[in-house]
């Protein structure tokens, strides 16, 4: 008996916990979501801890299974936000490709994944810098430690636009100008540039 009432309080504990799911991650076949496994946010019972090392989580919405689980990659303390608002997802249109970008307050980072011949997402790694931009890549003692290097979303011929910024240190005389706009056709075998888009201009820095 007592055994049947601890198993009922851990069930009704869990049931009682909101799923904690990032924002406007629905893909557009509406088959796939995301949620984080655990966030900081006292409005959800699961107890955060310092040490947690909490998983994005991308969900089959019927079926609940969970199809691809992505190490959060942000700054986990850099401010006292939940998890999921610094987390954006963004899908290809026919919902077999998506990115993943942590915003934190200096920095963006994306991962981007394509589904295989086994339904299966699968991350695809970004190809170089000198691949994307056609300028090597630039020396770490020539930049400031801010930094820009994001999905900004698909167009409509399905080709992946990435985002670059770099701030240079004041002395700073290189030819490249440390901000791009790519475009990456994207494959379960990887990236290739589709085309380099017009540098635009800084505002405000780009931050």
């Amino acid at each position: 008996m007592k055994i049947l009432l601890i198993a009922l309080l851990i069930s009704t504990a869990f049931s009682s916990a909101k799923t904690p799911v990032v924002p406007a991650s629905a893909s557009p076949n509406q088959e796939f979501y995301a949620v984080m496994d655990i966030d900081r946010d006292p409005t959800i019972t699961i107890e955060w801890k310092e040490g947690s090392f909490p998983q994005i989580e991308l969900t089959e919405k019927t079926t609940g299974l969970v199809l691809t689980s992505i190490e959060y990659f942000g700054a986990v303390a850099d401010d006292a936000r939940p998890l999921r608002d610094h987390v954006q997802i963004q899908w290809r249109a026919d919902s077999k490709a998506f990115s993943v970008t942590v915003n934190d307050r200096f920095y963006s980072t994306s991962k981007i994944f394509a589904m295989n011949e086994r339904s299966k997402f699968v991350e695809v790694d970004l190809p170089d810098y000198e691949t994307m931009t056609g300028f090597p890549s630039p020396k770490a003692d020539d930049l400031q430690p801010r930094g820009r290097a994001k999905v900004r979303g698909w167009n409509s011929d399905g080709h992946l636009i990435y985002y670059i910024l770099m701030t240079p240190i004041p002395s700073y005389t290189g030819e490249d100008p440390l901000e791009h706009t790519v475009l990456l056709n994207v494959t379960v075998e990887g990236m290739t540039p589709a085309k380099k888009m017009k540098k635009q201009n800084r505002v405000g820095g780009g931050f």
